[in-house]
């Protein structure tokens, strides 16, 4: 996801088993509060369009249902109204409105989200940069998305001078961030939805929750097992222009993880595909084919931000990014801008849930040999009594007996006894 338009990022890569889409005044699948079945679900809408869902698999006893709720929409709405870009009132609305280079005072969530954007900016060589919102409304992948039309050179030079986290700072206490050139504004939007996901992790914790699953617009924190035992099972998308499939399936506990993409939100002009994600350098669209980056970690802010940023750096960076930061990838890569052909990077210790396989069903083959076996012994089998009789009684083959009939017991019995119905002819033809 680009910042500058919370909806825009797909993320959502995630494509959960698990992602719900109602009003802000969410329901829970609860009768009784005193008699609460588990798993009960929360969902809502937060950040404008953006669908969160709660999972909780075993309820504690201390705290109603109902109070969960309403714990899990306030700690979504105060995130909301401290870094949106829309309310007109949050840290961020009130920064990027100020043309001061002195420290503006905000509140120390805030300030720890650009502090940690910061290191990530410094971390990936400015491939992550929560100041790149003007390029990507230069673009046409802001909120307004007009009639694309392919900017000038003179146009993206035009903004480099405003774009760059170096014209950053932050401080935690007191807290407050400052912009060292005056036209500087800031998106947190490639990083705000994973510390949102953090923050109802942590509030749940605090509650007494010890299994769970957090939801917010496809990134992902998932605590303890899942209600029936065992990990928690997480779907990603595999990148299909022309609709949604599943690509494959993820079992995290204690660990957050994001996708990003570019399939969902890109440009098509002259036989040209120009993504969505921004380039902070060249105040471009990124001209690799890495179509989207898997990224799981311990906390969903680094996951949700180093997806963004592996967008940016393609794959071969990417990855060796992180193998330095000891986060786990599945990446895939087209062939070519509308390429068909996909290709998957997966870091070794990626915990893929590889689920039991049927036994296949037996082929024709494998269904008659066995008959036909049997019926080769049993044919066999009768040979060899037919021949037994002519190589003893040293007489030629004759009758349905072979020649049995001519060998008699101690009794004077004729071998044809042992026939259940022994023919006149045979008896005839072996006396």
């Amino acid at each position: 996801m680009n910042p500058r338009n919370f909806s825009l990022r797909w993320r959502h890569a995630a494509c959960l088993f698990l992602i719900g889409s109602i009003s802000l005044i969410s329901s829970v699948t609860f009768s009784q509060e005193s008699d609460v079945g588990v798993p009960f679900e929360i969902l809502g809408k937060t950040m404008g369009p953006i669908a969160y869902k709660v999972t909780i698999a075993d309820h504690p006893e201390s705290i109603s249902p109902t109070d969960l709720q309403e714990r899990v929409a306030e700690v979504l709405e105060n995130v909301n109204q401290l870094m949106s870009t829309y309310q007109p009132d949050s840290d961020v609305s009130r920064f990027n409105r100020t043309a001061s280079t002195e420290f503006q005072n905000v509140d120390p969530k805030t300030a720890a989200v650009v502090a940690r954007a910061i290191e990530i900016s410094k971390l990936t060589d400015g491939a992550f940069d929560i100041t790149v919102g003007p390029a990507v409304n230069l673009w046409d992948f802001g909120p307004k998305n007009l009639n694309f039309t392919i900017p000038s050179v003179a146009q993206t030079d035009a903004i480099k001078s405003s774009i760059g986290y170096q014209f950053l700072e932050v401080q935690l206490d007191p807290p407050a961030i400052r912009k060292s050139v005056s036209g500087v504004n800031i998106d947190l939007s490639a990083i705000a939805k994973g510390y949102a996901v953090d923050q109802v992790a942590t509030a749940l914790d605090r509650l007494g929750c010890r299994n769970f699953l957090v939801e917010v617009g496809g990134e992902v924190f998932a605590r303890g097992q899942r209600f029936s035992g065992g990990k928690w099972r997480i779907g990603v998308e595999r990148p299909n222009d022309a609709g949604v499939s599943l690509s494959k399936i993820a079992e995290i506990s204690n660990q957050a993880m994001a996708t990003s993409g570019d399939y969902r939100n890109f440009h098509e002009s002259m036989g040209k595909r120009y993504s969505h994600t921004i380039d902070p350098k060249t105040c471009r669209p990124v001209e690799h084919t890495l179509a989207s980056a898997c990224i799981i970690s311990k906390d969903c802010m680094t996951a949700d931000a180093l997806a963004t940023a592996i967008m940016v750096m393609g794959k071969d960076r990417g990855q060796k990014l992180c193998k330095e930061v000891g986060a786990d990838y599945l990446l895939v890569e087209r062939e070519s801008d509308f390429g068909d052909t996909l290709t998957e990077f997966i870091s070794e210790s990626f915990p893929l849930f590889n689920p039991p396989q049927p036994k296949n069903s037996p082929t024709i083959v494998e269904e008659i040999l066995p008959v036909f076996i049997g019926a080769a012994l049993i044919f066999g089998l009768v040979i060899i009594s037919m021949s037994v009789g002519a190589i003893f009684a040293k007489k030629p083959i004759t009758g349905s007996c072979g020649g049995l009939a001519n060998q008699t017991n101690e009794d004077g019995e004729t071998t044809c006894g042992i026939c259940s119905k022994p023919t006149t002819d045979c008896v005839e033809k072996n006396a």
